[in-house]
């Protein structure tokens, strides 16, 4: 995106800052992510020159990104910090209990190559969703997630507490052509939609990965509430698989509309000083 920028000729160099850190593999529906640019004559920069200029250099280059819209905002404006509420998506599909599979046989052969790397494939037979919704509301609210956060000696003294505002599972569909459509359909797919302020690193993916673990019976709902109790990277049942990220979408992210319209001559003290009233 920088590079894209840079076709615009700036008098400075375009640092480009995300709303939102992601694993590698995660996707991204809509994001947002700000930046300063500084035009060499006295004039700004045209929101809708940016996004054209932008998108015709992903185009030609064959880059998987797309820009919705670019507005200009305050200097104070941080697309990380602004940012009050994000949704993300976790997409899971659990094989039909009327499939039988041996041993030997993988599931791989009954995914639509339509959704390959884009869905969490669960062979497990005796996935039970009504323990994964039980043990899924034990998460909202404001939790420790101590337990729920990739283990980094660096970051281990960080805070850990985090507000889940939403936990909803309902029936997904798969994201296929009408050619696969008209075939059998192996899987019962399901949405996860999860929405927060924020999140510490790998805490989607790991309570993905002990509900699933909850839902084939390897751990009891009640243990989801003892993990956030009891906020410790000792608290982690060590046969829990962190979910992949193949299944996860950041979705959206929300922003108070004032902040998002700009103020001729808004000064930070002046910020700080309506935060502060």
């Amino acid at each position: 995106m920088e590079s894209a920028l840079l076709k615009l000729r700036p008098k400075n160099y375009p640092n480009l800052t995300l709303s939102s850190r992601t694993d590698g593999g995660v996707h991204a529906l809509n994001a947002s992510a700000h930046f300063d640019i500084v035009r060499k004559t006295d004039t700004v920069y045209d929101g809708q020159f940016i996004t054209y200029n932008m998108n015709k250099h992903f185009m030609k280059n064959d880059i998987s990104i797309f820009v919705k819209n670019c507005i200009r905002v305050n200097d104070t404006f941080s697309a990380r910090y602004n940012a009050i509420r994000r949704t993300y998506l976790y997409r899971l599909a659990v094989i039909k209990p009327s499939i039988k599979l041996n041993e030997r046989e993988s599931i791989i052969r009954l995914i639509p190559i339509e959704e390959w790397k884009r869905c969490h494939f669960i062979r497990a037979s005796n996935f039970d969703i009504a323990l994964f919704k039980e043990a899924s509301k034990y998460f909202v609210g404001y939790h420790d997630f101590t337990t729920f956060k990739k283990f980094d000696k660096l970051k281990e003294t960080k805070s850990n507490r985090r507000d889940i505002f939403e936990f909803n599972i309902k029936p997904g569909t798969p994201c296929v052509t009408s050619y696969s459509q008209n075939r059998e359909s192996y899987f019962d797919h399901w949405d996860i939609e999860i929405k927060g302020r924020g999140f510490v690193h790998n805490q989607i993916r790991r309570m993905i990965g002990a509900l699933i673990t909850v839902a084939i019976g390897k751990l009891e709902p009640e243990s989801i509430k003892l993990m956030l109790q009891i906020p410790s990277k000792h608290s982690w049942h060590h046969h829990i698989q962190t979910g992949p990220p193949d299944g996860l979408y950041l979705c959206n992210v929300e922003y108070n509309p004032e902040d998002l319209v700009y103020t001729e001559g808004r000064t930070f003290d002046e910020v700080k000083s309506d935060c502060d009233e």
